[in-house]
């Protein structure tokens, strides 16, 4: 028994040492890819600095192969490629940028700026006031910003009610009381707006046109009817997607079927 007592805690020991050896090799690991990436993005900007647009498109290409999510990074890029004439993924990246950070008045101006240069000019289906008020509200942080107004406002709750538990003096009773209500209301709006945003960003069927000119057709089919005409850079919505064709829905209502290898996804 006692053997076996023994052995079970040399594996209980081992597993824990396993364990720290794994949690250390990958923040080394995050570390060092963090370092490397840093030093691309170094090379990047300064390429950028120094006009060669096409090598700084290339290595903000390569950071975001590593799987390094920012906004600066699309937004860079964005910008590297609009500096050498290419409209489509200047709005592709700036539109990936804007969704990281969706308040950011360097990204909205340079999207304004680069759709200026997109031939198609879609007029949007207006929407009922209280769908464009909702949408600005979600828009007034990010995804990340919504968690650390959930974060807070959960905290202020949380210490207006210890307070107010404590309290003797009735005014300050009263105080900390609807201090915590309304933090805690403002904690469960800012969850549902969190949510809203991460599903926003999550099933975002947007899509850029790459190719230069393109037919959208009445059927998933090249012997399907000319519709209309599309340019590069336009943003079209995806509603469906078939054999290697997609379904588009432009901004003015309009729908077409193109195929999928001429439009990439935001």
């Amino acid at each position: 028994m006692m053997k076996l007592w023994m052995l079970l805690l040399k594996l209980k020991i081992m597993h824990k040492a396993l364990i720290t050896y794994l949690i250390l090799a990958c923040c080394l690991f995050q570390t060092t890819v963090f370092a490397q990436v840093e030093t691309v993005k170094a090379e990047a900007d300064q390429a950028y600095i120094d006009e060669h647009y096409v090598d700084a498109a290339q290595l903000y290409e390569q950071i975001l192969t590593q799987e390094y999510i920012s906004a600066e990074v699309h937004f860079n890029l964005g910008n590297a490629y609009f500096k050498n004439g290419q409209i489509a993924p200047s709005i592709l990246n700036y539109e990936r940028a804007l969704k990281l950070s969706p308040q950011d008045e360097d990204i909205l101006f340079n999207l304004r700026l680069a759709n200026l240069s997109v031939k198609d000019k879609v007029e949007e289906i207006p929407q009922l006031f209280f769908v464009t008020w909702w949408h600005v509200i979600l828009q007034a942080l990010s995804v990340d910003g919504w968690a650390w107004s959930v974060v807070i406002s959960l905290i202020l709750a949380l210490a207006g009610l210890i307070l107010f538990r404590f309290s003797a003096e009735e005014g300050m009773k009263r105080l900390t009381f609807f201090t915590a209500i309304i933090a805690l209301v403002w904690c469960l709006f800012s969850l549902y707006a969190a949510r809203e945003s991460y599903n926003h960003a999550v099933n975002d069927k947007r899509a850029v046109v790459f190719a230069s000119t393109i037919n959208a057709k009445s059927a998933p089919d090249k012997k399907g009817k000319d519709l209309f005409v599309l340019h590069e850079g336009l943003v079209v919505t995806v509603s469906d997607e078939l054999n290697g064709w997609v379904r588009i829905k432009l901004s003015n209502g309009d729908v077409g079927w193109v195929e999928a290898s001429n439009i990439v996804s935001i």
